[in-house]
């Protein structure tokens, strides 16, 4: 084939830098934006802290009641759209260098603090380089996830692998470290590794580690008399032996301040007034910058070209990208505080089915900007502190053809479980029986999910024997 030259009209879509901008600030949490204007007022002479007033931007309205008439005035001039049907996905509009982290991340991990018990172990080079391969396979809770064998395997090298013998006398060290029961293997190990480093002259301190070592399940279920029948005790005794039980930490690593405590700044408050709900941004958590308007002004006069030209359109942007993510979050906010008003004044079994491809919908967004508008941002409630992503939830049938959402069949099987007998907990089916008389329609294995999603333990481990 010959080749030819032609012309030829296309469509595409292209992502302006302030339209990628504008999308990459959208996503941010409260503090994640502060930090990322703090870097910004650093790094730009043309940008400094106060009310917006670039010369080019239109007034943001105030916040005001949750009207319909208040959301339409808040809508930002941004086709949120286009960058949505580009086919970009979130992480494309993460900053290259990462933005700066919300909360003091200063504390000390598990693995940090038992590395530093290592070295001041006093342990052979061979021995240290085993003891840090088994803290490295520590989980959060501080349980040790891997088979020792595999650990061994992994620390083979030129010379031979240490011996079983060798991991398991380190393994010993290392469970001796603080937290007491850390390192374990299992649920029975580190509670008793906690009664062996425990004061063993305390009341029923042989007893609780006959009962931990040779009687776990018997205990998990509760079955006091049984237990007593076998171990030929009073029940004075047994629950001299439970107290001290209940005072371990089936999580040993929970203890040690590894996570930093990430600090939730709410993006909007909501109140009561009237007979209405309020809905505004929270002033803390909205930066106030502006372009320097004497700086702006000297350039303009100037026709100054480069850096401080290129500054001053990374200023205005900045500004505007901020302005639009606040109107979107508002707009989000009012619609989702007009679907749940129900839950704010009822509390969870008040809560509505809500998607997020509806609440896009009727905002006239994409639903990957609604998306990027929930994700990480908080509403403070006279309820309490939520994230946005509380208030979204399936929605379940019911016999009158309305629908409950997924939030509400939760309380509802927590509040059933919180009020039946001890002595006779519900089953599963049970559970679907009684949610089938308030005309919710749900199947058994349903409800079993959405039990196990909080926590609470089937019935035959809920059953007391005495109360």
């Amino acid at each position: 084939m010959k080749p030819t030259l032609a012309l030829r009209q296309s469509q595409r879509l292209s992502l302006t830098p302030e339209l990628r901008q504008a999308l990459s600030l959208l996503q941010l949490s409260a503090m994640e934006l502060s930090a990322k204007v703090r870097e910004a007022l650093e790094g730009n002479l043309l940008l400094e802290r106060g009310e917006e007033e670039d010369e080019a931007a239109t007034p943001t309205p105030l916040p005001g009641p949750a009207t319909d008439a208040a959301v339409q005035a808040a809508e930002p001039q941004v086709d949120w759209d286009s960058a949505a049907a580009s086919g970009v996905s979130d992480s494309d509009w993460d900053d290259e260098d990462g933005a700066a982290g919300a909360a003091d991340r200063s504390g000390q991990s598990l693995k940090e603090y038992l590395l530093w018990q290592l070295e001041i172990a006093r342990m052979s080079a061979r021995d240290a380089a085993i003891g840090a391969a088994i803290i490295d396979s520590l989980n959060d809770d501080g349980y040790l996830t891997e088979p020792l064998e595999e650990i061994r395997q992994s620390l083979a090298d030129s010379d031979a692998a240490p011996d079983p013998d060798e991991m398991y006398a380190v393994l010993h060290r290392v469970q001796a470290f603080d937290p007491p029961g850390v390192a374990a293997r299992d649920l029975k190990e580190c509670l008793t590794l906690q009664l062996r480093q425990g004061d063993k002259t305390a009341p029923g301190h042989g007893l609780a580690t006959v009962l931990v070592s040779s009687h776990l399940e018997t205990l998990a279920g509760r079955e006091y008399e049984r237990l007593c029948r076998l171990l030929g005790i009073g029940r004075p005794a047994l629950d001299e032996a439970l107290d001290l039980i209940r005072g371990l930490n089936p999580r040993p690593g929970a203890a040690i301040a590894g996570n930093p405590v990430d600090y939730v700044v709410p993006d909007v408050l909501v109140n009561r007034r009237g007979n209405g709900w309020f809905v505004e941004l929270n002033p803390a958590a909205v930066p106030r910058i502006r372009v320097n308007l004497a700086y702006a002004a000297a350039l303009r006069r100037s026709e100054a070209s480069g850096d401080l030209a290129q500054q001053l359109q990374e200023a205005r942007w900045l500004v505007r990208s901020i302005r639009m993510r606040n109107e979107t979050l508002l707009r989000v906010a009012h619609s989702i505080v007009r679907k749940q008003g129900a839950f704010l004044e009822q509390g969870d079994e008040a809560m509505q089915p809500l998607l997020m491809k509806d609440l896009a919908q009727e905002l006239e967004l994409h639903e990957s900007t609604v998306s990027r508008v929930v994700a990480n941002k908080h509403m403070a409630t006279p309820r309490g502190t939520f994230a946005f992503r509380r208030f979204f939830s399936s929605e379940l049938p019911t016999e009158d053809g309305g629908a409950y959402s997924g939030t509400a069949i939760r309380a509802m099987i927590k509040k059933l479980v919180a009020q039946e007998d001890p002595r006779n907990p519900m089953s599963d089916n049970h559970i679907t029986k009684a949610l089938l008389e308030r005309g919710v329609q749900v199947a058994r294995r349903t409800v079993a999910k959405y039990r196990e999603s909080m926590t609470i333990p089937p019935a035959h481990e809920r059953r007391r024997l005495e109360p």
